[in-house]
């Protein structure tokens, strides 16, 4: 497992060591902030063979490490050899301070200002002088002058996505946009995430997996018009555009930062999407930064009543494929031996019959018993597990169609198990309902949601490490900003027409794990009779059933009964004419039965 790590740390060593640095710290990113990356940009996975979706690697004279947080403690374990690579799960041990304690007097620490945001890069090199040493600018990166076999930038085809789909013209997007520049006193907005420059544009692609996005950088005027940066091999007959857009090569992108400054521009630039490397360079050529929040984040959240359309015809034509596997699953499951990649292979067979189907939002998690524990899991062949009863298998899944995205968690009885897990499968469910029920003031933020899914959990003891709920792109990014639901971080504002999901979950190490998830829809509920302030509530978009074999109807309120009543009802209702098979429309009706 060793050898080819072993040689190219040693490789990177030397050329850190000819560019007169001591060392390399090295986030998993790519220069837009991706989640998912091109394979060209997975330095992370090529030099310690971790391929989690979250890491920072740091290489020092005499030490190295690995860093990802508490999804892929165990995937640390399997994929990095702690032979060369100390692995470090970041709430127990940070990358600071792991450097803290190993940097000296002197020391010069090399970073990429084009993989960093100025905030992460500021909280570094105060550390660094701290004790002495300091950060030096690498670029290019130095990784890549190791990496001879790198795969090119990719150069998938671009495509338009139709106003049909969009509900807004790009035009009518710049226009709204350009009129928060002037607001705001820019000139120009910098605009470097690839997801932005997807729904400004409204164009699609396929250089990511998962995310049907166009890698590419775009400046917006105050008066609409757009420059887009992207590698004509892209621009084929499936895209079309509207008139104010300008086409240039990527490469001319350093050269119109560069232009910007001499003019003395005022350009609004988002530190947590924008990289270091490029407010570096607009800074050194004389430009003025306005640093803020970037206005099309918020704008891409606030779904248009297309858009809105869109995700609720998917959503039922989603839960109708998922309904289809999970019949399959019950029928020949068990007794034919399937096992978590065969699973998964045949819930993206029932997805693929949709006309609009352009692929998964995100790889399967398809888990099996103690995979399932693991909140992040990904089957693989040396992992794969057959399904046996006596547990439940977990089953995270999304697709992207072309009018929506979808995100749905649903965890299954494979025969009777024990009734530890019913009862903790019933307290997740609590805390979901508590969730998709909840009513309150305009100006609240998904932070102060969060605990309402964990309080049934907390009461026993309980919790989960990862987020309640994260925003969801409309044929864009599964995981989008900037809303989200978290005891971390407060979010935005939540405002009617965002899209977030729901997923409380809960894992017992080397056992099993559940987790349930719908998509919600913020609306508007008005002011109550007598209320001072709007309210605001969730409409639930997913529509799948929920297993029941798995409750202890006991631990549910008369309201939580109702609810999961009147949710099977609704399931019964808007999926049934959708079903073809009668033996699928029996299963249907058998789950969307009420409790007894």
């Amino acid at each position: 497992m060793s050898s080819p790590f072993a040689a190219r740390l040693d490789a990177l060593r030397r050329v850190l060591a000819e560019a007169g640095v001591d060392g390399l710290y090295l986030p998993r990113t790519d220069e837009q902030g991706n989640e998912y990356l091109p394979p060209s940009a997975e330095r992370v996975a090529w030099l310690s063979g971790f391929t989690g979706s979250f890491a920072v690697l740091v290489v020092l004279p005499g030490a190295a490490a690995v860093f990802s947080d508490g999804r892929y403690v165990e995937q640390l374990e399997r994929e990095v050899d702690a032979a060369l690579f100390e692995r470090h799960e970041v709430n127990a041990t940070a990358p600071a301070r792991w450097l803290e304690e190993r940097l000296r007097p002197g020391v010069r620490l090399g970073v990429d200002p084009f993989l960093l945001g100025r905030a992460e890069y500021e909280r570094l090199a105060k550390l660094a002088r701290g004790k002495g040493a300091e950060l030096v600018f690498l670029a290019p990166n130095p990784v890549d002058r190791i990496w001879t076999d790198r795969p090119p930038p990719p150069s998938s085809p671009a495509f338009s996505h139709p106003e049909r789909f969009a509900g807004e013209s790009s035009l009518s997007k710049r226009r709204r946009i350009a009129g928060e520049l002037r607001t705001r006193g820019a000139d120009h907005l910098f605009v470097a995430a690839a997801d932005c420059v997807a729904w400004l544009l409204n164009v699609r692609g396929r250089d990511v997996p998962f995310n049907p996005l166009c890698l590419s950088y775009a400046l917006l005027d105050a008066d609409g018009r757009c420059r887009w940066f992207v590698d004509p091999r892209k621009l084929g007959p499936d895209v079309v555009l509207e008139e104010g857009i300008a086409v240039e090569p990527v490469e001319r992108l350093p050269d119109a930062l560069d232009e910007l400054g001499l003019a003395r521009c005022a350009v609004l630039v988002d530190p947590a999407e924008v990289h270091l490397g490029f407010l570096d360079r607009l800074e050194r050529a004389g430009a003025r930064l306005i640093e803020a929040d970037d206005p099309i984040r918020k704008a891409k959240a606030i779904k248009n009543p297309v858009e809105i359309e869109g995700a609720i015809a998917a959503q039922r034509r989603d839960g109708a494929a998922v309904v289809r596997f999970l019949a399959w699953l019950e029928r020949e499951g068990l007794a034919a031996g399937i096992d978590e990649l065969r699973a998964a292979d045949r819930l993206e067979l029932e997805r693929a019959k949709d006309p609009l189907f352009e692929g998964p939002s995100f790889p399967t998690i398809s888990a099996h018993g103690p995979n399932a524990a693991l909140p992040h899991y990904r089957p693989s062949p040396a992992t794969n597990r057959r399904l046996e009863p006596g547990t439940v298998y977990l089953v995270d899944s999304g697709a992207q169609y072309r009018d929506a995205t979808t995100d749905i968690t649903r965890t299954v009885a494979l025969g009777e198990v024990a009734r530890e897990i019913k009862e903790r499968f019933t307290l997740v469910l609590k805390g979901h309902i508590a969730v998709a029920e909840a009513v309150f003031p305009k100006g609240t933020r998904g932070g102060q949601i969060d605990c309402l899914a964990r309080l049934p959990l907390w009461s026993r003891g309980l919790d989960y490490d990862h987020g309640t709920g994260h925003g969801v792109g409309s044929f864009l990014c599964v995981h989008e900003g900037p809303q989200r639901i978290a005891k971390t971080t407060p979010g935005a504002e939540l405002e009617p027409g965002m899209i977030v999901s729901d997923e409380p979950g809960y894992y017992r190490p080397g056992a099993y794990g559940i987790r349930t998830e719908n998509l919600l829809l913020v609306e508007a509920r008005g002011k109550p009779e007598g209320g001072e302030r709007e309210l605001l509530g969730f409409r639930t978009l997913t529509l799948c059933p929920i297993d029941r074999t798995l409750l202890v109807p006991a631990l549910l309120t008369a309201e939580e009964r109702l609810w999961l009543d009147g949710y099977h009802a609704r399931v019964f209702a808007e999926l049934a004419p959708l079903l073809d098979d009668p033996a699928d429309r029996a299963w249907l009706e058998r789950a969307c039965a009420p409790l007894r």
